[in-house]
């Protein structure tokens, strides 16, 4: 199976299957599909450009 027959596949999936694939995914290869949460851009605009600088620093 190659990557387009893989993404037509999931293509056809239900949003409840593709919930199950991500988990199933997430078990098998021990990693997690979640979003990293930025501090800054929760904190606020002096405390994210803060971030932004420091990032830019690096």
């Amino acid at each position: 199976m190659d990557f387009e027959q893989i993404l037509e596949a999931i293509e056809k999936l239900s949003v409840l299957e593709l919930n199950e694939l991500v988990k199933a995914a997430e078990e098998k290869f021990g990693v997690s599909a979640s979003a990293p949460v930025v501090v800054g851009a929760v904190a606020g605009g002096e405390a994210a450009a803060a971030v932004e600088e420091k990032l830019n620093l690096m």
